[in-house]
């Protein structure tokens, strides 16, 4: 039996839908076919515009769920048996109850619907596999023409993007766009957004600062940073020359010096483990044989450059190495181990040896410092005693 709702709507169906919408006894009824149809077990086809769609029974619909994410996406339409009034909709849910439960989102299905609810009969006509297909597919048949049809509760045209939803970044470059193409509506906006948060550090900027820490991720935000200060040296290159330098004196200052230290030791206390790593990375950097080769040919480089101060620097090494030596020493007689005389520094106890005539030259300071330093013999059993037949110790000792 084909039943005629309006000019674009028609069911073919084994008894009439119009007549059991009006049975209020139905399951009571002994008529089994009645009662099978309105649970839904047996078959229908539904023809909106001409174009016929087999009509799913919750059986078959229940059975229809996506494997790939487990989501029910179905193409249906609401038919008011009394009036004729129809509308057409889509549904992508992940459960079956939420499916059953959602009836349509049209304003003027859902006035119509709160009032009427035991007069619609929802039909499921199409599964399908993504999100797209119910669109395209809602699309082809919610079009114009239908629209013009008085008993069509649809608003819209079908396919109206629901499961696209725009990115944050898409709608703030939207949003950016039109303010750009209307700059007087937005003019006290931006010139208090620019008083506010351009005025120096204040609570106001550090809440701004925190609410755009918590929406994007930390590798997002410094390469947003990141962008942003380069678009601004480019832009203004002697402000950011001027910026830098005055940010370079302001680090010197002993006041920024002891805070970097501070948070400095803080953070090695809170990380241990980075800590270390940090320090292996930055010695294997430091010693490679990479860096050693850098070093030297920027030190030669700067040399060459500044010949006066790399002559300054070379005695003043020099210096560093005479005083790091410069520790009294005592000589001792091997025998009674008295004290027989007391000099300054290892060079002046080796002066005094050339002049007796006790050793050739002054290379005699490495055998005193041997024996002050207790270095172990080259024949591998003990450390050295004696120098030039003398005991010498650091006169601390």
């Amino acid at each position: 039996m084909i039943t005629t709702i309006n000019e674009n709507i028609r069911i073919w169906q084994e008894f009439n839908p119009i007549e059991l919408s009006m049975e209020f006894n139905w399951i009571n009824s002994v008529d089994s076919k009645h009662n099978l149809a309105k649970l839904g077990f047996i078959k229908a086809r539904i023809a909106i515009k001409n174009r016929w769609f087999d009509v799913l029974t919750l059986c078959e619909l229940v059975r229809k769920r996506n494997n790939s994410d487990g989501y029910y996406r179905v193409v249906y339409i609401q038919i008011n048996m009394e009036s004729g009034e129809y509308y057409i909709g889509k549904a992508n849910r992940p459960k079956w109850s939420e499916l059953i439960r959602y009836q349509g989102s049209g304003l003027k299905f859902v006035n119509k619907f709160k009032n009427n609810k035991d007069r619609f009969v929802r039909y499921y006509f199409a599964i399908c596999e993504t999100a797209d297909e119910t669109e395209q597919l809602e699309a082809s048949i919610v079009d114009r023409d239908l629209l013009s049809d008085e008993k069509c509760l649809n608003l819209v045209v079908g396919g109206g993007g629901i499961s696209k939803h725009p990115s944050i970044a898409e709608t703030s470059k939207k949003k950016r766009k039109y303010m750009k193409s209307h700059p007087e509506q937005f003019k006290p906006m931006i010139e208090a957004s620019q008083k506010a948060f351009r005025s120096g550090d204040s609570p106001a900027l550090r809440a701004r600062s925190r609410r755009i820490k918590d929406v994007m991720s930390a590798d997002k935000y410094r390469e947003m940073s990141r962008e942003r200060i380069a678009k601004w040296k480019e832009e203004n290159p002697i402000q950011y020359t001027e910026a830098r330098k005055k940010n370079h004196e302001i680090i010197k200052t002993p006041e920024c010096q002891a805070k970097r230290k501070t948070s400095f030791e803080k953070w090695i206390i809170s990380n241990p483990e980075k800590y270390k790593a940090w320090q292996e990375k930055l010695i294997s950097s430091r010693t490679s044989q990479k860096a050693n080769e850098k070093r030297k040919v920027s030190l030669k480089e700067w040399s060459d450059t500044n010949p006066q101060k790399a002559k300054l620097f070379a005695q003043k090494r020099a210096q560093a190495a005479a005083t790091k030596t410069s520790k009294a020493i005592c000589m001792i007689d091997l025998e009674s181990g008295k004290v027989l005389q007391r000099f300054l520094s290892q060079h002046a106890a080796a002066k005094w040896l050339v002049e007796e005539g006790k050793a050739k030259n002054m290379n005699c300071v490495s055998s005193i410092s041997s024996v002050c330093l207790r270095k172990p013999c080259t024949t591998g059993y003990g450390y050295r005693k004696k120098a030039y037949g003398y005991d010498w110790r650091f006169a601390n000792e």
